[in-house]
């Protein structure tokens, strides 16, 4: 869900083209490798386009996606930025609407044929420094993975922080945490540095949240090794926390049975077929299913028709920006009506007179076109400026009737007008066919289930608030036929039919959806033109691309009129959030669907892309990083559970793997998204607000991963349009992301289900910690908040609740005062209550004992020897034995007598026996510890050796000052 924001470059050079013939301004999805997040925020700031996500699974770089055209690729090349990997082209997107029409057309002829022939979870540390919050475990095309995180109370950041390239360079410089992984026999398998990870969205100084790494522990040729049962996370100061590692996906989740009905997308769809396919949905299912119009019609698919005069070159259409020499002679005109409704048949000429002294006159003829005769000087050469056409056309009452006319933004239009050698005809510039509507659209919504009355649960899916993602609506359709047609024959299935009350829309969006489809690919937002309202705005057709409102800020809650971040104010920005919280009637739809049917409960809101599985809070304020509040941490345990069963589900397809790191609040997993809809559905109405982005990352058998993009090729060359071509890792992306993404929406509305028929209260134990009895943890059977007193009083949900010290860790054991008891009670999502339950600590003095008799022991292991000595050789010789040491004293000392020379008989050795002990002094008792004993002897070259053995006795006395 990044923002994009519109390039301004270069003119075209013909007088008028067919809307049909226009192509898009040549721009790419690109990978950029950069050295940093903060460096990301830069490039948003400069008014580059990055998509959802960044990749940060490689430590010390971000590798990000980019909508760049040419020029923008080759600046930030220049800005030391390479280009690491290509997942679109212009061609690409041309291929793909070729593909889709191709498709179509054949699906039509199918169809015309047809008539005519039939005519018819863990944590085990003691608390210290170190905290372990997560170790996950999965397998993939890229082999065997493993993912862990983890906290360090000491944590910090570089204050003030340093600037690099004008940017700041805040760097982490608290503790390194490094973890290792065990095997089930406790033998290490593995180790490795984890990342400290920033939130450099925040400044002036990004905070600390943890830290986490992602491991490759194999290829997948060793699938099928073992997976660690332990990690261990340490810091330098010595502590310790250690945590079970989880598998995270592929714990046997249902597959879908034998005659399952599914695979019903053959395309991406525009926003009508998808419309056009519910209804049908409705109408054959009537009796579990039903349409419902939303009441805000869209601002519509139209605009007004504009053109460009004053030019040197006519105006075809492009959104680059005229040179700048250009733009003080650029007359903006702009039809009062919509294009359909006849601005699109209005032109307009600049005409030389061809004689000296004219006045600048203008004339409407058939009461459409406006000829402007410009003014010339007693040499005949034009003297009209673009002011004086703009004044002019304005002052005119019958061309004032049709159009009006402006200048370039901010230019006060001092050029001298170039004459146009034909007629300009005003354009709306949309490129759907003739048979798409245009005008304001009705959204519709499917509303399925047996019992359509609002006394079951509801489930309300969305898809496709931004426009681009042209993957999102096939998740909701597909999701949508699967629970029609399989309801007669698949068991789950008609459980969730009659146990709940679903409501899917396909495309919320409908009018931007139908621009990126037809128009502009890269468009996010609706197509409201609020610059219209600000004359020396982006009011003109170069601009027409980066007009619209991004419809996931525009709620009420954290928004960017509350102050929070990730929103802002500009028309043409790609995270405009309105003129005002709710001002769009897409939003206003929303809204109205959770407050009119108030047995919803569950929400899904599904982009692209990125791969993530998020819920709220989605948003804070900047630099403080002030959240929206936290639901209680028994809620996020529930998230956490519905995830394992989602993210599941979606491995079960094609063994796409969400990652961890990108599971869980929006705020801790993407960035602050000020006035989405999912805090809206939480904070305002009581509902469960999840939100996928569908679109993961592919991993290769190598290990590396592909980003998707937001239109990833549906099939491959061929399927289809049969044009262009198509990234071999990408090959039905598009089918594959609808069809497990759906996988994942019959998860969610299974634990609806599962939510709606749960009276059963959750079960609490305490745990004490391994060794010390006056701190423990609790166990549930599911996810539930706990909340206990130490004072003897009775637990309430007022109580204290057992919860993490910082999102994402595991809560710390409670510590038990001497003599005190804990009393506790457990709460589930559903509210069903456990009893109380309570845990007394108790300590007894014993009276058994034992006695220690003073104990000095010395045991010499065997005689050493040096083996033969050779005359005439010199030669530093060596011998070893060993000693072992018990001792019961307060401390001891082990020494040798002085060793002397060794001797053989009457002769002597000249130089020394030296001997050195490892070990010569104890400060506390110890049993059977072992000292080795080295001996040496130097025989140099000219001393005299006789024949037999040389000796002596060494003498190694252990004593003690307390016995």
């Amino acid at each position: 869900m990044r923002p994009m924001l519109g390039a301004i470059a270069a003119v075209a050079a013909i007088a008028f083209l067919p809307a049909s013939a226009l192509a898009d301004d040549g721009e790419s999805v690109l990978e950029f490798k950069l050295p940093s997040k903060a460096a990301a925020e830069q490039l948003i700031k400069l008014g580059y386009d990055l998509s959802d996500g960044l990749d940060q699974s490689v430590a010390g770089q971000v590798k990000a996606t980019i909508v760049a055209t040419p020029e923008e690729q080759a600046q930030l090349e220049a800005m030391g930025y390479p280009v690491v990997g290509t997942i679109q082209t212009q061609a690409d997107v041309d291929a793909l609407r070729a593909e889709r029409q191709a498709t179509i057309d054949a699906e039509t002829a199918a169809k015309d044929a047809l008539k005519g022939a039939a005519g018819a979870k863990s944590k085990s540390a003691v608390v210290g420094t170190v905290r372990a919050q997560h170790a996950d475990y999965w397998e993939d095309a890229g082999g065997r993975w493993l993912s862990i995180e983890g906290t360090t109370t000491e944590a910090s950041v570089t204050n003030p922080c340093p600037v690099v390239n004008n940017r700041p360079a805040c760097a982490y410089n608290g503790p390194p945490l490094v973890a290792s992984w065990y095997d089930a026999n406790g033998a290490q398998v593995g180790t490795g540095n984890l990342s400290a990870y920033l939130d450099t969205d925040v400044t002036p100084l990004p905070p600390y949240l943890y830290h986490v790494s992602r491991f490759r522990l194999g290829d997948a040729s060793t699938i099928g090794t073992p997976m660690p049962t332990t990690v261990k996370i340490a810091a330098p100061n010595g502590d310790v926390a250690t945590i079970a590692v989880k598998k995270w996906v592929g714990n046997g989740a249902p597959q879908t049975p034998a005659g399952f009905l599914q695979d019903f997308n053959t395309h991406y769809v525009d926003p009508q077929e998808g419309y056009a396919r519910i209804s049908s949905l409705a109408s054959e299912f009537s009796n579990i299913a039903e349409l419902v119009d939303l009441p805000n019609k869209t601002a519509g698919y139209q605009r007004k028709a504009q053109t460009v005069v004053g030019l040197a070159t006519a105006y075809t259409g492009s959104t680059t920006a005229p040179a700048a020499a250009d733009q003080a002679k650029a007359v903006v005109v702009t039809s009062k009506a919509w294009g359909q409704d006849g601005g699109n048949t209005i032109g307009v000429r600049l005409v030389n007179p061809g004689a000296s002294d004219e006045p600048l006159v203008v004339g409407v003829s058939n009461n459409r076109m406006i000829r402007v005769n410009l003014a010339t000087d007693a040499s005949g050469a034009i003297t009209t400026t673009a002011k004086d056409v703009v004044d002019a056309i304005n002052a005119n009452a019958q061309a004032a009737e049709l159009v009006t006319a402006s200048l370039y933004r901010t230019n006060t239009g001092a050029g001298i007008v170039s004459p146009g050698a034909a007629t300009s005809i005003l354009s709306d510039w949309l490129k759907a066919p003739a048979s798409y509507p245009r005008g304001p659209q009705t959204v519709k919504m499917l509303r399925i289930g047996k019992q359509r009355d609002g006394t079951k649960t509801g489930v309300f899916i969305y898809c496709q608030e931004h426009a681009r993602e042209w993957g999102t609506p096939l998740v909701c359709l597909e999701t949508a036929e699967r629970l029609l047609r399989n309801y007669a024959t698949d068991p789950e299935t008609k459980a969730l039919v009659d146990g709940l009350d679903i409501f899917i829309v396909p495309t919320i969006n409908a009018d931007g959806a139908a621009y990126s489809m037809y128009d502009y690919n890269s468009q996010r937002r609706n197509m409201v033109n609020y610059c219209a309202s600000n004359p020396t705005g982006n009011n003109d057709p170069y601009a027409r691309n980066s007009w619209g409102v991004d419809l996931n800020r525009n709620f009420t809650v954290g928004s960017f009129f509350d102050g929070f971040q990730g929103a802002g104010n500009s028309c043409t920005g790609d995270t405009f959030a309105g003129p005002s919280e709710l001002s769009e009637p897409e939003t206003r739809n929303e809204a109205w669907v959770q407050s009119k049917y108030t047995n919803i409960k569950f929400a899904m809101n599904v982009h692209s892309s990125g791969g993530y599985f998020m819920w709220p809070p989605g948003a804070y304020k900047p630099t403080t990083r002030e959240p929206l509040p936290y639901p209680p941490y028994g809620t996020l345990n529930y998230f956490d559970q519905t995830a394992d069963a989602v993210l599941d589900r979606i491995y079960n397809f094609r063994h796409t793997a969400v990652l961890p790191q990108q599971t869980g609040p929006v705020l801790d997993v993407l960035y602050s998204a000020a006035g989405n809809s999912a805090d809206e559905a939480y904070y305002n109405h009581g509902i469960i607000g999840y939100d996928f982005e569908i679109g993961a990352s592919k991993v290769l058998p190598n290990g590396t991963s592909q980003g998707t993009g937001f239109q990833p090729c549906y099939g491959a060359v061929g399927t289809g349009g049969g044009t262009g071509t198509c990234n071999a890792n990408l090959v039905n992306e598009g089918h594959d992301e609808g069809m497990e993404f759906a996988n994942g929406n019959y998860a969610l509305l299974a634990s609806a289900l599962e939510y709606a028929n749960d009276t059963k209260a959750p079960t609490a134990t305490v745990k004490p910690i391994a060794g010390n009895d006056r701190a423990v943890t609790f166990t549930t059977d599911e996810a539930s908040s706990i909340y206990y007193t130490l004072d003897g009083s009775t637990p309430t949900t007022a109580s204290t609740e057992w919860k993490p010290n910082r999102p994402r860790e595991k809560p710390d054991p409670v510590a038990l005062p001497a003599g005190a008891a804990i009393k506790w009670i457990a709460v589930d999502f559903k509210g069903n209550t456990s009893a109380v339950q309570t845990y007394a600590y108790t300590s007894t003095p014993g009276g058994i004992g034992g006695t220690v008799p003073a104990t000095l022991a010395l045991t010499l292991g065997a005689p050493a020897t040096f083996g033969t000595f050779t005359p005439g050789l010199e030669k530093d010789y060596s011998a070893a034995t060993t000693a072992t040491v018990i001792s019961t004293a307060g401390d001891a000392t082990l020494s040798v007598s002085d060793p002397g020379h060794l001797t053989n008989g009457a002769f002597t050795l000249p130089e020394p026996l030296r001997v050195s002990l490892s070990k010569t002094a104890w400060t506390a008792p110890v049993t059977n510890d072992t000292v080795d004993v080295a001996l040496k002897q130097l025989v140099k070259s000219t001393d005299p050796l006789r024949t037999g053995t040389y000796s002596t006795t060494l003498t190694f006395t252990l004593s003690t000052t307390q016995p």
